[in-house]
């Protein structure tokens, strides 16, 4: 069996069929190939809107106090509302007090001020005015009938010594002793006239005494023991 070669090829021909291949292969490559995409034309005008996105939620609250603060912020809230409450109502009546005071005021007529006191004129000394005080009996008249309830008596001789200063007042008519005991005596006295019968009895006795009680009628005295340094006589 024989074997048959191919004819041989010249330069030019291989070069030929290299040409031709690239060209085919080109011409694939393009086919093959996806067409660039069309340039998209520009609009004028505002930008285009951000995509919508959904809000955020807002954080839930806090939970609730426990039982026992959630009762002492109740509480508190009552004790403010009463606080204010009674703000609110002694505002309103001092208002009113106010009010009132001021309508009494204006139907009030303007009473003029008081003249000061008078001044002292110059070189006189001025002395405060004592209150008055309890009629002195030193001047208190008496007539007719006295009762006259005095002591204490030491004894005898000083009881006799204010019957004689007694018999010794002017117009004394009678002068009896009617008791003693316990060392005070009831005298009875007879004036004849009015006679100022303490101070004439003080000039009259050698004792001193204290008026303790004097009506019309009836006199009671407190002597004291011991003779006057200087007795009052006429």
């Amino acid at each position: 069996m024989s074997v048959t070669s191919p004819p041989l090829m010249s330069g030019g021909d291989v070069q030929d069929t290299l040409n031709e291949l690239e060209r085919k292969l080109r011409e694939l490559q393009a086919e093959l190939s996806p067409a660039p995409p069309a340039a998209e034309p520009t609009l004028e005008g505002p930008p285009p809107m951000p995509p919508y996105r959904p809000p955020v939620p807002s954080p839930a609250p806090p939970p609730a106090p426990a039982g026992g603060l959630q009762d002492q912020l109740d509480e508190l809230l009552r004790f403010r509302d009463q606080l204010t409450d009674a703000a609110t109502k002694l505002v309103e009546d001092y208002s009113r007090i106010l009010e009132q005071l001021s309508r009494a005021t204006a139907d009030v007529p303007d009473v003029p001020d008081a003249a000061p006191p008078p001044t002292p004129a110059a070189g006189h000394a001025t002395f405060p005015v004592p209150p008055p005080t309890i009629p002195s009996t030193e001047s208190t008249l008496f007539s007719g009938p006295v009762t006259i309830a005095a002591g204490p008596f030491e004894d005898v001789t000083a009881l006799a010594q204010f019957e004689q200063a007694l018999r010794a007042v002017p117009h004394a008519e009678s002068v009896s002793v009617r008791k003693l005991k316990d060392q005070r005596a009831v005298i009875d006295l007879e004036l004849a006239s009015d006679v100022p019968l303490v101070f004439e009895l003080r000039r009259a006795s050698e004792r001193t005494f204290d008026v303790d009680h004097a009506e019309p009628g009836r006199l009671e005295l407190t002597i004291h023991g011991g003779d006057l340094p200087f007795p009052m006589r006429p």
